[in-house]
């Protein structure tokens, strides 16, 4: 008696080689798309960091150029200037604020109150002629300085720290008649000692050779109504992830166009009395 014959198994399989092909294959695949990930991830995160210097940037000019408008008064080109010691008004390398220093410029206006200057009190403000100066601090040094715990700190960022903070400080000029040009004149030198330095813009581009300087303030001598110009110049850098995010963007490697310039016609200067 013969026994059936069974059906043949199958049995096909991948060799060791075939094996290895397939998880080759695996890790370029999964490579490849760890690749396009980070990439993206990157790109993602290079975007939003420039949408966020862009929006804190265009906040920052269109105030201080709004600032600007109202001046009574802008200190001339070489004017010594004494914000008192301290870290919101520590000039980076050092020495004294000078209108005009290409190397850590400074802009200083007096601007006109928004209501009748006879109004003028200590609770009442908007009143108040108001001295202002605008100038960068060290990015590392206001950090450290000014603590943890301060709503003017913008945290620590070490790839950033030669980074510029540009800063305003405000004084009231707490009277209740106009100041005359000489009086104004003598204040700065004299030492102001006002409020301390509020943080405006964060990641301001620091000077380079042939990088415009931040100011640009009018020559000594009488101010007219339009005919008085200030030139704001300003441009942010941040380094993220070892790439520079820059605003405004560069069109070349010249310094010269890294700026967006603005010139600005203070509209109240001319009308003290010298």
């Amino acid at each position: 008696m013969t026994t059936p014959s069974r059906p043949a198994l199958n049995t096909a399989a991948f060799t060791l080689i075939e094996l290895l092909i397939a998880v080759a294959l695996a890790l370029i695949i999964m490579f490849a798309a760890s690749s396009l990930l980070i990439s993206s991830s990157r790109s993602s995160g290079d975007l939003q960091a420039r949408n966020d210097l862009l929006q804190e940037f265009q906040i920052a000019q269109n105030y201080l150029i709004a600032n600007v408008r109202e001046a009574a008064y802008v200190y001339p080109q070489g004017t010594t200037l004494n914000l008192g010691s301290g870290v919101t008004t520590e000039r980076p390398g050092g020495g004294n604020w000078v209108v005009g220093s290409a190397s850590a410029p400074i802009l200083a206006i007096v601007k006109a109150p928004q209501e009748a200057v006879s109004g003028c009190t200590v609770s009442n403000d908007r009143a108040c002629y108001k001295f202002k100066a605008y100038y960068p601090v060290l990015r590392g040094t206001w950090v450290t300085g000014v603590g943890p715990a301060s709503q003017n700190n913008p945290g620590a960022d070490p790839g950033n720290q030669d980074a510029w903070l540009l800063i305003e400080y405000t004084k009231n000029l707490i009277r209740t008649t106009p100041p005359t040009v000489t009086e104004l004149t003598a204040l700065a030198p004299g030492g102001l000692n006002g409020e301390d330095g509020k943080l405006l813009l964060d990641y301001v581009q620091p000077a380079v050779a042939g990088l415009p300087p931040l100011f640009t303030a009018p020559p000594a001598g009488p101010q007219v109504a339009g005919q008085t110009r200030v030139t704001v110049n300003l441009s942010v850098s941040r380094a993220v992830a070892g790439k520079a995010v820059v605003i405004p963007a560069r069109s070349s490697a010249d310094p010269a166009t890294w700026v967006q310039s603005v010139v600005v016609s203070p509209r109240n200067v001319g009308r003290l009395n010298p």
